[in-house]
Formats: C-alpha cells, structure tokens, sequence
C-alpha cells in the first residue's frame, strides 16, 4: 500500500501521506538483517558520500569503503567525497537503503539512507576510532545455500557475551562480501539476517587486531521468510509531541496502540516494504509503506491533526516562473516535493503572469517546475513559524 495521493493546495488534510524514519544507527533490533534491492524498481540514483571522524567532523585521512544498496566504492582522503552511482532507490516512503562504511583504525559504521528521487543524495557518514588491542576485524561472504549465489544487504552484527549494547554490524556488498570492525574481542554470537531468508547465528572468538588476522566467517542461508521486531512513536507533526491511544497497524500484524510516551512495538514484521496505517482520535489517518530492514532504529510516524475546510492562504512558498520563448507564463506546474519523506506535499499551476503558491510545513523542499516535457529544480527551506518564503522564481525555456 502506497500513500495516499494528495489534493493539489489542500492542507493539512491532504498530508495524510507523511511519515518520516528516524534511524538510530547504534540501536539494534531483535533479529538484525538488510533488505536486497533486487524487488526495487524505481530504478538507479547517485549516492554522494563524505566520510568523517565523529568527534571532530574533520574527513579522514585514510581510505574509506562505502557500500550503500549493495553498490560499493572506495574513498581516498584526496577525493573529499565519494559519488556512488546505480543505487537503488527503492519503493518506500520514504525510500531507503542501508549503508555501511569501513575505514583502518576506526569503528564499522552502518545508517539508513534516505534516497532522493530527482536528484542526488547526499549522506554524512561519523566513524568512531577503535582501539587494536580490544577490538578486532571480521570478514566474510553471505550466500544462497541452493545456488550459491551472492546475497547484498544481508546484515551481520557480532554481539559480545552479555554486552548488547556493544553489538556491532554491517551489510553485505552485491559479491555478498562484508567486514565488520571494531568488534569486541573474546566470545561472540553472530547473527545474519536478510529479507526472503531464514536468520542464521553461530558463537566465534574474536581476536584482537593488535594480535592477528581472524578467520573469515561465511554464510550460506536457507530461503524463508524473515522477521523483525519494530519499535517507534507518534508524534503530532507540528508540536513534536506524543501521541498516546493512537492505534498503529503494521503490514498484516495485529494493531498495537501506543501509550503515554506516544511509543509502540510490534513483534515479527516480516522484513520488507510493509504498509502502516495509524488512526487516533482528532487526527487525520495516516496511510503509508515503510521499509521494514534488520538493524534499523525507531520509526517516527507524523500525524497531523484533523482540519475542516483547508484555509485559503497564505501559502508559505511563492514566486514566479517565466516561460522564455513562450507566448505568456501560464501552465506550468510546480510540486514541492519533501526531502523528509520523498513525497510531493502541495502543487500549483502558474498564471499568464507565471504566479505560483504553495502551502506547506516547515521543512526542506525540492521544487521542480515542469512545463511542456522541460524541468527545473531547486531546494527550499520553510522555517518555522509560519514564515512565507517569497520570491522563488524560475526561468525555463521552452
């Protein structure tokens, strides 16, 4: 299930489609694992990424490998930033697909990234230092036991006995190749999991990295079905307050409804795109698809309260298009696109005179003007408290 399609200039009533993801990269979930972006078919999009020290913000200055999607590169210090091509988008909304960054010396890092759907995604990636004499480095492939074919984004996490909160993990390239660093050394469980498989564990030692190379640990996984559990809050999309009693359904799991916290868990989601629907009292119902992927973090749904007839202005974005070459401005559509959710919240067609407005939250934009097969774009940020942001103007030729 797809969110719901909007009313051009309607609001807040036709933003029953926005929901955001909130990642939290160092909290685990019960059965961690990834999501192959073989089912995708939104096709490819560029990833750029930077990657630098936790603490200081500044980028490293050794070699960094990025693997976002299953698609894989290597960052030089020299290169400032690393430009992934033929990502998968994905179908989600918003869509997402997980990353995992390794550099010597420091800590495997792993993040959802919200892909862009018309334009380049740009993600920040903060790795933290690991200590050579108490944590070491595990490599290893994961494949189908039948075919023995590759799996990509199949996640890995090595947790230390009795330390959860020391767990570290990371996805699979498209070869089905991982490394994991900065593990804890001593005993550890190893789980893999990854969606259209059955979960796979198995207890190693881990040696230190002052000391010596581990042995590879490898995978081969039974096809199955996979499951998660998922954690989250409601949150009202304007106070950032909680939401409490709201009935939250995800995918065919019976409803659950969140408590004073605005916070709820669902068990055994089946790993995957899976369709949310959250109902409360005094708000408009929210129906959207989330991805589902082990080793993600809470899930921040936005609800926004019920409106009557919606107001007649003022819009909170406005400017002008001119349409060089043609008689007059008239006909051209703009949509702003979030680039919280990657959903298109308002449109408005231009005037003769080219005059457009639109009405919209606070937040970051993408407006794309399109007339006769032609577009243009730019990014917009809406402050808070009401503010209208004037003078957003574009020339198009056609």
């Amino acid at each position: 299930m797809t969110a719901r399609p909007r009313t051009p200039r309607q609001f807040p009533t036709a933003l029953t489609s926005l929901i955001a993801v909130s990642v939290i990269a160092s909290i685990s979930l019960t059965g961690c694992g990834g999501l192959p972006p073989a089912d995708d078919t939104g096709g490819g999009g560029s990833v750029v990424v930077l990657v630098v020290e936790a603490e200081t913000s500044v980028p490293l200055a050794v070699n960094a490998t990025v693997t976002v999607g299953g698609v894989r590169g290597e960052l030089r210090p020299s290169d400032q930033q690393l430009i992934l091509r033929d990502v998968p988008i994905g179908t989600a909304t918003p869509p997402t697909q997980p990353l995992t960054a390794n550099a010597a010396g420091y800590r495997t890092a792993t993040q959802q990234v919200q892909m862009q759907v018309t334009a380049a995604t740009w993600v920040t990636v903060a790795m933290t230092p690991a200590d050579p004499a108490l944590t070491g480095s595990v490599s290893g492939t994961v494949t189908d036991e039948e075919t023995g074919q590759p799996i990509a984004n199949a996640f890995v996490q090595f947790t230390p006995s009795g330390n959860q909160s020391a767990a570290v993990g990371g996805y699979t390239a498209a070869d089905g190749a991982y490394l994991v660093a900065g593990i804890p050394k001593g005993q550890n469980s190893v789980t893999v999991q990854v969606a259209g498989y059955l979960g796979a564990s198995r207890a190693v030692t881990v040696r230190a990295d002052s000391v010596g190379q581990n042995a590879p640990v490898d995978f081969e996984l039974v096809g199955g079905d996979t499951s998660v559990d998922v954690t989250g809050i409601v949150v009202d999309v304007l106070t950032r307050l909680p939401v409490a009693g709201a009935q939250v359904t995800v995918g065919t799991s019976s409803p659950v409804q969140t408590g004073a916290n605005g916070r709820f868990a669902v068990t055994d989601v089946p790993v995957g795109d899976q369709s949310v629907t959250v109902t409360s009292s005094g708000y408009e119902e929210l129906e959207a698809v989330v991805r589902i992927l082990p080793g993600m973090g809470d899930v921040t749904l936005e609800l926004f309260e019920e409106a009557g007839d919606p107001p007649g202005g003022p819009h909170t974005i406005t400017g002008t298009v001119t349409l060089s070459g043609s008689a007059d401005n008239a006909g051209a559509t703009v949509r702003a696109l979030s680039l919280t959710t990657g959903t298109v919240l308002d449109e408005a067609t231009t005037d003769a005179s080219g005059h457009y407005g639109l009405f919209v939250p606070q937040g970051a934009y993408e407006l794309t003007v399109t007339y006769q097969g032609r577009s243009i774009t730019r990014e917009v940020t809406v402050p808070p408290g009401g503010v209208i942001v004037s003078g957003i103007n574009f020339v198009l030729t056609v």
